[in-house]
């Protein structure tokens, strides 16, 4: 039955029901109809067995809704975050062993510095491979693509012995990667319902982080093949996981006949058999999908009227104030921090704490996100890395002013904990879940490529002119840069950022585009 003969219907037979049924009541009780008579009979004695149909029939509309199979979805895409984690990362307890010959094959310091920063280059590619084949091959297809590119460039790592081609591998996971970070915001944005996306949007960071850790404990201590057996597991894993799931109703509704597969995969990830509701749902989702099929999807489009300028700045804003809050480069120093307390701590030990402290606090980022607002959390994350930036700054800055800074060598250790922890709950999942909700259908696809790729381009240019600046103007001035920097993502997140939480993504639209006269910043729950 199409699906707007069942909305003029109002309902839907009921997993089991025949047809001839009579129809259900507002109520959610079958509602029986006498001969000749057009409203249901309120005032006649029912039997006794329509009492047991309609009490059944109420006892299932009022079945609890099960989130279950959603979350599943999300965890499951989201191991495709854990192996761009693990992509990201893996330069850093290997590029010692490469430099020191002990893989068989030697490098130089100049091309350890390529070997670790190709990948964010193949990065800022992927989201531009991402833009082109999201609405072309689906969500679902492309995150899939995404994970054979990264199992490919592992088994490169693995079995060609030749600096070339770790180059080209490096390259490869990038794009990889690139294509996940473009790729699965969108995709949880689409299936998440809005009690819960924000807090779906923050579990790829704490994938992402999980991969990070994964390499720096096994790293160090294992040889150079069993960390890329490891690493390619990742990946495997992610396929032989994701490819049972369903993808995006949004997706399937923009290829031609995928009305009934988006009903079946709103129907599975809603885990709900009430067909009254998830008819609405879907009938919402297909007048959002219309009107972006009869709107232009070019890149210029993005630009084209004031709602899409404003979700690019807004975008792209939310993933510069990432990057200028300084977190590569904290990651980056993390081992000197550590020395400079004076505590003797290997490098290894040093990163596997950072990440440690990191996985813990991207686990608790969801919870958070239920229990408050995805606003308020921008702002702990804006005010804890401003805080803790300028604390750098100050340790620095005594430290080369020549004053005695031993007494307080607890400050710079506890500044970087502090600092991961605020920057996991908020700056670090939320620009990424702010993005897939704020483009309309017809330019998710390349407007996150822009976002992403913006992102990316962004973390390369900062990470590789952080030692000249610093050497310019002093480590400490650099700090206290990303200390304002900080500030100012607070201010833009109060004054600039929409509120997103508790509407649609068609309701998002709407206030972009001024459609919706409730633009105020009301926080409410996720």
């Amino acid at each position: 039955m199409e699906l707007e003969t069942l909305m003029e219907e109002g309902a839907s037979p009921a997993p089991g029901s025949r047809e001839g049924d009579a129809p259900t009541a507002d109520d959610g009780t079958r509602a029986s109809l006498s001969n000749g008579d057009k409203a249901p009979q309120h005032h006649r004695q029912p039997q006794q067995g329509q009492l047991n149909s309609a009490a059944a029939m109420k006892s299932n509309s009022e079945r609890p809704h099960s989130s279950l199979n959603l979350y599943l979805a999300a965890c499951t895409v989201n191991m495709g975050a854990l192996a761009a984690g693990c992509a990201l990362t893996w330069s850093s307890p290997t590029l010692v062993k490469l430099e020191n010959g002990e893989t068989g094959m030697k490098i130089t310091s100049d091309e350890s510095s390529w070997v670790g920063s190709l990948v964010t280059l193949g990065a800022a590619i992927g989201p531009i491979l991402a833009g082109a084949l999201l609405d072309r091959l689906g969500r679902k297809s492309t995150i899939l693509l995404s994970m054979v590119l990264s199992a490919i460039s592992w088994i490169i790592i693995g079995v060609v012995p030749s600096l070339v081609a770790l180059y080209v591998a490096r390259v490869l996971a990038g794009i990889a990667v690139g294509v996940i970070f473009t790729a699965v915001p969108m995709y949880i944005a689409e299936i998440a319902e809005m009690r819960l996306r924000s807090s779906l949007g923050t579990l790829m960071q704490f994938f992402l982080v999980a991969g990070f850790l994964l390499e720096y404990i096994v790293g160090p201590y294992t040889s150079y093949l069993t960390l890329v057996i490891v690493s390619l597991a990742t990946p495997v894993l992610c396929l032989s996981m994701f490819v049972w799931m369903p993808d995006s109703p949004q997706s399937l509704l923009i290829r031609p006949g995928g009305e009934q597969k988006a009903m079946e995969s709103l129907r599975w990830l809603r885990g709900n058999p009430q067909e009254t509701a998830l008819i609405k749902e879907l009938e919402e989702i297909k007048k959002s999908v219309d009107e972006s099929k009869n709107q232009k999807s070019g890149f210029g489009e993005l630009f084209a009227n004031r709602g899409n300028i404003k979700a690019v700045i807004i975008s792209c804003s939310m993933v510069a104030w990432q990057q200028l809050s300084g977190i590569n480069v904290v990651l980056f120093y993390s081992e000197k921090i550590f020395l400079k307390t004076g505590v003797e701590l290997s490098a290894s030990v040093s990163t596997i704490i950072v990440g440690t402290v990191m996985l813990i606090a991207a686990s608790l980022t969801p919870t958070l996100a239920k229990m408050t607002t995805m606003r308020m959390l921008l702002y702990i994350s804006a005010i804890g890395m401003a805080i803790t930036d300028g604390t750098f700054g100050l340790f620095f800055y005594l430290q080369e002013s020549g004053r005695d800074v031993s007494s307080i060598g607890w400050l710079p250790v506890t500044s970087l904990v502090l600092f991961i922890i605020t920057y996991c709950v908020g700056f670090g999942p939320l620009p990424w879940a702010i993005m897939g909700e704020i483009f309309p259908t017809n330019l998710k696809s390349v407007a996150s490529a822009l976002t992403a790729s913006f992102c990316w381009i962004l973390g390369f240019v900062l990470t590789n002119l952080f030692s000249k600046v610093s050497d310019a103007i002093g480590i400490y001035s650099v700090f206290w840069i990303f200390a304002v920097c900080c500030i100012l993502a607070l201010l833009f997140t109060a004054f600039l950022l929409p509120q997103t939480e508790g509407k649609t993504l068609q309701e998002i639209q709407d206030i972009l585009h001024g459609r919706n006269k409730s633009t105020d910043h009301k926080m409410t729950r996720a």
